[in-house]
C-alpha cells in the first residue's frame, strides 16, 4: 500500500477491492444468529470485509435449497444482513444447489430466482452459487441440453449473474483443488470451460493444491490464475476442523506468503466449528491482510526472539509497536510474522476470557465438584466437606454417583457432534447451540453497561512470582500461547510443542543415563547434565500447559469455556501422562529406548495428517512402545465430570504416611482408630510393592490454584515381576501374622479386648481379619502373558474415577517402555461396580483367583518382547 503523512491503514483496508473475511462454509451444527452478529462486529474490527453464509448442513441453504423462507426465517436473515452492514461487511449470500438441480429446466431457475430475489428483499446485494462436493454426473435431460457438466453449471451461474446484476458474485467450482482437477490443473477440460466461459467478474473459488492445503505459494496461484483467466478468491480451510470434531486449530495464519495477495482477488477463511476457537485465526488472518510485506529473512531471528520472549518473559510488554496490537491500527510499514501475530492475538484475548460473558452463549459443561476427602466405601450419598462457596467453578453440591448407570458412566471427552438432523434450520428461532440458554433480557444488555464484578473478572493467580499487573498478564500469556501451541494447525504443532516432544523421544533414548546415582551436581556426566537440561525444558513446557487448563476452566467467560474446555481438558489428560512418565525416567527407573527399539507409527497411511497430527496424536506417538496405543490411551473419562487439576508424579516409601491419610477420611472422628487403619493399610498395600522392587509406583494429587498438592486422589503400584512379588508375599505375609498376632486374637469371638466401636470400625473398613484374606493367590498361567502385578486404589465417583485412568495408562507405558508384555490387577469378587469400570476401560476378565475371591482383570501391552540396555 502506498503510504502518505495522512496515510489510514484501516481505512484503506476497508475500502480495498481485495476481499478478505470469513465464510461460514464447514459441515455440522452452523453458528446462531447471535455469534454472527458477534463475528460481524469483530470483523469490523479487524478490518475483515466479506462473510460468506455457507454452512452445509443449513437445511434451506443445501438440503431443501428450492424451499423459500418463511416470515419467521426472513427477519432473522433480515436482522444478520442489517448487522453486517451496520458493521461495514458485505453479507453474502451463498445457495447449493448442485445436489439434485436440473440444469435444463426453466422452472428450475424460475425456482432458483425466486429463492434469490427473496433473499435479496432484506437488503442483501452479494450471492455466491456453489457446486462443490457433489455428484459430477449430468441427468439425462441435461446431457441433451449441455456438452459438458461445467457448461451446465456456467449457464447457471452466468444467468444468475446477469440477473441478479449484483455487488459481488462468487462460484464455487466442483473441481476446486488441484487434487480434484481432472486429469491435471492445466489439463483439465471442466476448469478450462469454466475459465473460458464464466463472466469476467465472477469470482472463482479454490482451496489450493489440496482440499486443506498447507501451503498457498505464488507459483502456484500464477498457475490457476492461468487456467480460470482471473485471479482465484482462495476459500482457505487451513482451520476447518469439520473432518475431526475431536481437533481445533487455534494457530496462527501461516505458509501463506503476503505477496499471493498480487494473485488472487481474496481469501475467506473457513474456520473452526467451534465459534469461540476462532479469536487467534481470525486476529491473525487480520494482520495478514494488513501487512505490506512478510518478513525477510534477516529478519527472521529478531523477529523471533520478539516473540519469545512475549510468551515467556515476566518483564517483557505484549506490544512492539508503542501499544499498537493489530496491523490494520499501524499507519507506518506492516510486517506479517505469524508467530508475533499470534502472541499479539493472545494477548488481547485474555481480556475476553477474564470477562464475562453477557450475551446468549451456550452455557459451560455441568462440572461436578470434587469430594473434599476420601471415601473409600459406596455410599448413598457423598457430600462435600469444608469447600469455600467460590471453590471451583460452581458452588459446592451433593455428589451422588450412586444414580449413575455405569453403563454410560464412561463416555468420550471429547465425543464427535451428535449428527445434524435434516430439517436443522440456523435461521429458525428455536434453533441454538446445545444447552444454549434463552434469557432476552440479559442478551439485550450492552457489554458496555454490563458491571463486572472485580473478583470474578480476575481469576486466581496461577502458581509462579506474579504480583503486579503486568507479571500477571504475562503469565496468562504464557498459558493461552501454550494451548495455541497444542491446538496449532491441522499439519504441524506449534514450535515449542515440537521442540518438546524431540527433547522427550531424546530423553527416552537415553533414559538409563539416569539409572548412574550421584550425590552432588558436580558428580553429573556430561550425558547426565544434558538429560536434566532436556528434562528442564519438557517440565517447564507441561507445567505451564498443566496451568492454561485450570485458568481455561475458571474463565467468567462461560462462552469461551463451553467450547474450549473440552478440548483444554484433552490436552491437561495428554500433559500429566507426558510429565508423570518423565518424572519417572528421571528417577533413574527406565531403560533405554533407542530408535530400533520402538514401535512403528500407529494409524492408516492415508490422509496422515488428517488423523494423526496434534497434540493427542504425537503425545501417542511419542509413547508408542504399546502395541496399541490408541486404544489405550482412548480419551474415556466418568461422568459428571469432576473438573479439577490433578498431577500424577512417582511415589517412595517416604510417601507411606501421607498416601496412608487418604483411607482416614470420614470413617469416624477417633483418631486412634484412624492411625491404626492408615498404618493396616500401608502394611497391605503399599510397603510389600516398595519393599520388594516394585519401580512403577505413582500417585495422582489435586493440585490448587498456587500448584500446591491439595490432597492424595488415587495411586496405583506395579512390580515388573509377578511371580517375584508372588515369591515376596509369602515371607512378608509371615510377618505380618506375627505383627499382627495380638489383635487377631483380641478379634475373635468372646474376647472383650476390643471396644464395639473398634470392632465396628474394622468390619466397615472392609478389612479382613485373616492375613492370608489380604492377597489373591495368582494362577501360574496368568504371568506367561500377564507378566506385571498392579495394585490400584481409588473411590469409584467422578472425582478419582478419571485420575485413575490416567494413572493407569501412566502404568502401562513405563512399563511397556522396559519391555512388559503385559499386566493383570485383581478385584475383590463382590465389587461388581469396579469390575464393570475395569472392563470399560478395556481390561480382559481373566478369570478368577485360585483362592475364588478375586477376579483378575488384564491388558496385553506388547506382543512380543524385547530387550534393551542397562546402564549400570
Amino acid at each position: 500500500m502506498e503510504q502518505t503523512e495522512s496515510f489510514d491503514r484501516r481505512k484503506a483496508v476497508q475500502n480495498s477491492k481485495y476481499i478478505c473475511g470469513v465464510v461460514e462454509g464447514f459441515y455440522g451444527r452452523p453458528w446462531t444468529p447471535e455469534q454472527r452478529k458477534h463475528l460481524f462486529k469483530r470483523q469490523n474490527q479487524l478490518g475483515l470485509t466479506t462473510y460468506l453464509y455457507a454452512p452445509k448442513d443449513d437445511i434451506k441453504h443445501r438440503s431443501l435449497w428450492r424451499e423459500l423462507y418463511n416470515n419467521e426465517e426472513m427477519t432473522y436473515l433480515r436482522n444478520l444482513v442489517e448487522s453486517a452492514k451496520d458493521n461495514n461487511v458485505n453479507f453474502v449470500y451463498a445457495i447449493s444447489p448442485g445436489k439434485d438441480i436440473l440444469y435444463s429446466s426453466d422452472e428450475e431457475m424460475d425456482t432458483l430466482k425466486n429463492k434469490l430475489d427473496q433473499v435479496r428483499s432484506v437488503g442483501c446485494d452479494s450471492f455466491a452459487v456453489l457446486f462443490d462436493d457433489i455428484e459430477v454426473q449430468m441427468q439425462d435431460e441435461d446431457q441433451k441440453q449441455f456438452t459438458s457438466f461445467a457448461h451446465a453449471q456456467v449457464h447457471i451461474a452466468n444467468t444468475i449473474f446477469k440477473y441478479l446484476n449484483t455487488k459481488t458474485f462468487m462460484f464455487c467450482p466442483t473441481e476446486y483443488c488441484e487434487s480434484r482437477a481432472v486429469p491435471t490443473l492445466e489439463s483439465s477440460q471442466y476448469l478450462n470451460t469454466i475459465g473460458e466461459q464464466l463472466a469476467g467478474d465472477i469470482h472463482i473459488m479454490w482451496t489450493g493444491p489440496r482440499v486443506i492445503s498447507r501451503y498457498l505459494t505464488v507459483e502456484h496461484l500464477a498457475r490457476v490464475g492461468s487456467v480460470m483467466r482471473r485471479k482465484p478468491l482462495i476459500w482457505d480451510n487451513l482451520h476447518a476442523n469439520d473432518y475431526d470434531l475431536k481437533k481445533i486449530f487455534m494457530g496462527p495464519m501461516m505458509h501463506r506468503s503476503v505477496k499471493i495477495k498480487e494473485f488472487t482477488s481474496g481469501l475467506l477463511s473457513n474456520p473452526n466449528g467451534r465459534y469461540e476457537a476462532n479469536f487467534v485465526p481470525f486476529h491473525t488472518l487480520s494482520d495478514w491482510n494488513a501487512a505490506d510485506r512478510d518478513l525477510r529473512e534477516s529478519e527472521c531471528c529478531e523477529a523471533l526472539l520478539v516473540a519469545r520472549i512475549k510468551t515467556t518473559s515476566d518483564e517483557s510488554g505484549i506490544s512492539s509497536r508503542n501499544g499498537v496490537i493489530l496491523n490494520i491500527d499501524c499507519n507506518t510499514e506492516t510486517i506479517y510474522v505469524p508467530e508475533v501475530s499470534l502472541v499479539n492475538a493472545v494477548s488481547t484475548w485474555i481480556d475476553e476470557f477474564i470477562t464475562p460473558s453477557v450475551t446468549n452463549a451456550p452455557q459451560p459443561p455441568q462440572l461436578t465438584a470434587d469430594v473434599a476427602g476420601y471415601v473409600p466405601d459406596r455410599r448413598e450419598c457423598v457430600w462435600l466437606l469444608d469447600l469455600p462457596e467460590t471453590h471451583g467453578v460452581i458452588r459446592p453440591e451433593p455428589v451422588m454417583p450412586a444414580e449413575i448407570a455405569t453403563e454410560n458412566i464412561i463416555q468420550s471427552a471429547v465425543a464427535p457432534e451428535e449428527p445434524v438432523p435434516s430439517e436443522l434450520n440456523s435461521l429458525a428461532a428455536e434453533y441454538s447451540q446445545p444447552m444454549e440458554t434463552e434469557d432476552p433480557v440479559e442478551s439485550q444488555e450492552d457489554e458496555s453497561m454490563v458491571s463486572v464484578d472485580e473478583d470474578v473478572s480476575a481469576p486466581v493467580v496461577l502458581p509462579g512470582l506474579a504480583t503486579t499487573a503486568e507479571e500477571i498478564r504475562n503469565q496468562r500469556l504464557s498459558l493461552l500461547c501454550a494451548t495455541c501451541e497444542m491446538y496449532y494447525l491441522p499439519f504441524e504443532n506449534g514450535p515449542r510443542v515440537q521442540s518438546m516432544f524431540k527433547d522427550f523421544r531424546w530423553l527416552m533414548q537415553n533414559a538409563s543415563v539416569m539409572k548412574k546415582s550421584f550425590k552432588e551436581i558436580e558428580t553429573l556426566d556430561p550425558l547426565q547434565s544434558e538429560w536434566l537440561v532436556k528434562y528442564d525444558g519438557v517440565n517447564e513446557f507441561l507445567t505451564s500447559a498443566i496451568d492454561s487448563f485450570f485458568f481455561i476452566t475458571q474463565a467468567p467467560n462461560k462462552a469461551i469455556l463451553s467450547e474450549i474446555v473440552p478440548y483444554a481438558f484433552d490436552a491437561h489428560s495428554c500433559c500429566v501422562l507426558l510429565i508423570a512418565v518423565a518424572r519417572w525416567m528421571m528417577q533413574g527407573n527406565a531403560l533405554d529406548n533407542p530408535e530400533n527399539n520402538l514401535f512403528e507409527d500407529f494409524g492408516s497411511t492415508e490422509e496422515r495428517w488428517i488423523n494423526q497430527n496434534g497434540f493427542r496424536s504425537e503425545t501417542m506417538r511419542v509413547l508408542n512402545v504399546v502395541d496399541d496405543i490408541e486404544v489405550l490411551l482412548s480419551n474415556k473419562i466418568f461422568l459428571p465430570l469432576c473438573m479439577f487439576c490433578f498431577d500424577i508424579r512417582p511415589f517412595t516409601i517416604a510417601d507411606k504416611e501421607y498416601i496412608s491419610g487418604m483411607v482416614t477420611v470420614m470413617l469416624t472422628t477417633n483418631q486412634e482408630l484412624l492411625h491404626r487403619r492408615a498404618t493396616n493399610f500401608a502394611d497391605r498395600n503399599i510397603i510389600p510393592f516398595l519393599c520388594s522392587g516394585a519401580e512403577h509406583n505413582f500417585l495422582c494429587e489435586k493440585v490448587d490454584e498456587t500448584g500446591h498438592k491439595v490432597r492424595p486422589v488415587c495411586y496405583a503400584s506395579a512390580h515388573f515381576d509377578g511371580t517375584l512379588f508372588s515369591n515376596f508375599l509369602i515371607t512378608y505375609k509371615e510377618k505380618l501374622k506375627e505383627k499382627y498376632r495380638g489383635l487377631i486374637e483380641d478379634s475373635k469371638i468372646g474376647s472383650t479386648k476390643l471396644t464395639d466401636e473398634y470392632i465396628e470400625f474394622i468390619q466397615n473398613s472392609q478389612t479382613p481379619m485373616d492375613i492370608e484374606e489380604w492377597y489373591p493367590k495368582i494362577p501360574d498361567q496368568i504371568f506367561e502373558n500377564y507378566p506385571a502385578w498392579v495394585e490400584t486404589y481409588f473411590g469409584m465417583d467422578a472425582s478419582d474415577a478419571h485420575p485413575m485412568r490416567k494413572v493407569i495408562q501412566v502404568v502401562a507405558v513405563t512399563l511397556a517402555m522396559n519391555g512388559s508384555r503385559g499386566y493383570f490387577l485383581t478385584v475383590a469378587i463382590d465389587d461388581i461396580e469396579r469390575q464393570k469400570y475395569f472392563l470399560e476401560l478395556g481390561l480382559t476378565d481373566l478369570g478368577l483367583s485360585i483362592c475364588q475371591r478375586f477376579r483378575i482383570f488384564g491388558q496385553t501391552l506388547r506382543s512380543t518382547s524385547r530387550q534393551s540396555s542397562t546402564s549400570e
